[in-house]
């Protein structure tokens, strides 16, 4: 028995009511035979290649690699003789083989050049230290500083206040805290080996070396900076310890390693904790401008080897 195609079995036959029953197709007139068109043929399908119509070959058949000998479509010429598919494999070639043949010519640029030109490191330590009180609103006055009041103003305003039990020290006075004590006496600046200086003794140098360049509030500002900074120190190397075996370590421990807590310093300490009580946007902000002045100035007096870049 003839069989069907398959086309013809899945879309069915008008009057045929039962496909298993036997029928004799000899008298039938013959069904016309499927033959593929050319449109679903691949290997009658191409491509152009560099103008040039290319056959694209099935999956299974390998494409044949074109020989260096062959110029067709080559119209990319070098002076010594050979020649390429492309302009970009001339330059190649001309930049490996003919260094001599560039010299003289003009680089090609790195694209669309920024709107902006970026700042150099010199020009962000100029901004953020050397001229760092001569704008926004951090110059001195006419009138002096009333050190002693700045003192017990921010005193009062960290320790006294409702976020004071999550700093490490409890001082009762500002008499209590060395660098605030040292502060309000005015005391000279220990003339001692850099590498001998502890921390606190520091603290207090940059305080007191740009007392006199700024005015009262931005001082103050400093002031908070340098306490808290002071406080999350202490807490940062007392974290793995036992709670009998905490105490204060900046009294003792060199500066060296006080670049490598700002970042914890901002983001773990002073937000988490609503920045104890600094409220004004502007006072936030500042508080990064004071943390790169203060690095930047620990680097300068070579308290640090730590130096503060420019972040690309």
């Amino acid at each position: 028995m003839t069989q069907l195609p398959n086309h013809i079995l899945k879309s069915g036959i008008p009057g045929l009511a039962n496909i298993d029953q036997p029928i004799n197709y000899m008298n039938q007139t013959p069904l016309p035979q499927f033959v593929p068109t050319q449109q679903n043929t691949p290997l009658n399908q191409s491509m152009s290649i560099n103008g040039v119509q290319k056959p694209l070959l099935g999956k299974d058949i390998k494409r044949r690699r074109r020989s260096k000998h062959e110029q067709e479509g080559r119209d990319f010429a070098c002076d010594c003789g050979k020649s390429f598919l492309s302009q970009p494999a001339l330059n190649n070639h001309k930049k490996t083989k003919h260094p001599e043949l560039l010299i003289g010519q003009p680089k090609r640029g790195r694209g669309r050049p920024r709107k902006y030109p970026p700042k150099s490191n010199g020009d962000f330590e100029a901004t953020k230290y050397d001229i760092f009180f001569n704008q926004n609103g951090r110059s001195a006055e006419n009138t002096s500083i009333d050190v002693l009041s700045v003192i017990k103003e921010v005193f009062s305003f960290i320790y006294e206040s409702q976020s004071s039990n999550k700093l490490f020290s409890r001082p009762k006075s500002y008499k209590d805290n060395p660098v605030l004590a040292d502060l309000a006496q005015r005391k000279s600046i220990l003339d001692k080996p850099k590498n001998e200086k502890t921390c606190d003794e520091v603290f207090y140098e940059y305080l007191a070396s740009f007392m006199d360049k700024t005015n009262k509030n931005y001082f103050s500002l400093m002031l908070k900076f340098i306490l808290l900074f002071r406080e999350c120190y202490d807490i940062s190397k007392n974290k793995e310890k036992k709670e009998k075996d905490k105490k204060a370590v900046t009294d003792t421990l060199p500066p060296e390693g006080l670049p490598d807590l700002c970042n914890e310093f901002y983001g773990e300490f002073m937000e988490p904790n609503n920045f104890f009580g600094i409220e004004e946007v502007e006072e936030k902000n500042e508080i990064v401008e004071i943390i790169q002045h203060f690095c930047i100035w620990l680097f300068k007096n070579e308290y640090t080897k730590s130096k503060l870049s420019l972040a690309s």
